[in-house]
């Protein structure tokens, strides 16, 4: 198949990897992620920071994205919770510029991307985000004031045992209940009985998880290898938008699912699913490793000049009209 029917080609990339759930961080509030979740009505937007151990949720409202409002939320957070030792985030503006680099040097904690356009990399952050915005669009329907039945949820939220890891959110952070209007639960074991039942309920749901991801998504291992041939899938901006870039890629770098592939114009970090593998390449579409230097032209021996035009010498004749030459033609 040409290399224009293959990017016009629908729905042929790769399928997702198997999925591959992280692990359950060694303690409590060292590894948080980080996202935004708005515009609301007002306005406003809501800093949204997790735990990944305990699924305690930080939220701060802001009137911006930008990080210079977001670190002031941030460093509030982390005066009440401690600094942790890794914030993922994705690639947004905020989270990209020098301003917020220098931050984290300032207080000593890896700042880790995840991969570009693929956001269940973040996918802790992403459920809660879910979550508080149902919560929020709830309270408005209802006409309640969406601030106030913000800290009514995360209030109950905190409290209530999480389904993954069987204790409240407040519990596996602190070793405390939180008191609220809600029944109470049943009490909780010690610290180490605590960390050990969190550990084995985490592992099983997240078992089950991907058992029931990789049935539905017909997860396989991807097939994509150093040096391959690829194209990237691409949005779709109009009717006659190609799937994928007609332009090939090769793949400079794999990480498990991470793909880095680099063609003449630009290098891109993807998941392996928006990929496609092209199996053979025309000669004169090959990709140059060194983009340095262009292509060699040929030149053309020279033509030797057309003679010039010259008009014709036959005497002109006039026609016959009706088998008979020199007829006068009359018209009325």
């Amino acid at each position: 198949m040409c290399l224009p029917c293959q990017a016009s080609t629908q729905g042929t990339s790769s399928p997702p990897e198997p999925l591959k759930p992280s692990p359950l961080p060694e303690k409590a509030w060292t590894n948080v992620a980080v996202d935004f979740v708005g515009p609301f009505p007002t306005g406003e937007y809501l800093i949204v920071v997790i735990d990944e151990y305990s699924r305690y949720p930080e939220v701060e409202i802001l009137i911006t994205t930008s990080a210079k409002a977001a670190i002031p939320k941030l460093d509030a957070i982390f005066s009440r919770q401690g600094i942790p030792e890794i914030l993922k985030s994705d690639n947004g503006p905020p989270f990209k510029g020098e301003e917020f680099e220098n931050f984290a040097n300032h207080l000593g904690f890896k700042h880790r991307k995840i991969t570009p356009y693929w956001p269940r990399a973040n996918g802790e952050a992403e459920r809660f985000m879910k979550t508080i915005e149902k919560a929020i669009r709830a309270a408005t329907v209802e006409g309640r004031n969406w601030k106030q039945a913000m800290y009514t949820f995360l209030r109950q939220y905190r409290a209530i045992p999480h389904s993954t890891i069987s204790v409240s959110p407040s519990e596996a952070l602190n070793n405390r209940k939180l008191k609220t209007h809600l029944p109470d639960t049943p009490s909780t074991p010690n610290n180490s009985e605590k960390d050990e039942e969190i550990r084995s309920r985490d592992e099983k749901n997240k078992s089950t998880m991907k058992s029931y991801s990789d049935k539905r998504n017909r997860a396989k291992p991807n097939n994509i290898t150093l040096g391959d041939t690829v194209l990237l899938r691409q949005p779709k901006l109009n009717t006659l938008s190609t799937p994928f870039d007609p332009e090939p890629f090769r793949v400079v770098a794999v990480k498990n699912s991470i793909i880095t592939a680099r063609n003449k114009l630009r290098t891109v970090t993807r998941n392996s699913s928006f990929f496609k593998k092209i199996p053979h390449l025309p000669v004169h579409l090959e990709i140059s490793d060194d983009e340095d230097n262009p292509p060699k032209t040929t030149t053309q021996p020279s033509q030797p000049p057309s003679p010039p035009l010259r008009r014709s010498s036959r005497q002109p004749r006039q026609p016959e009209y009706y088998g008979y030459a020199n007829a006068t033609i009359y018209t009325f």
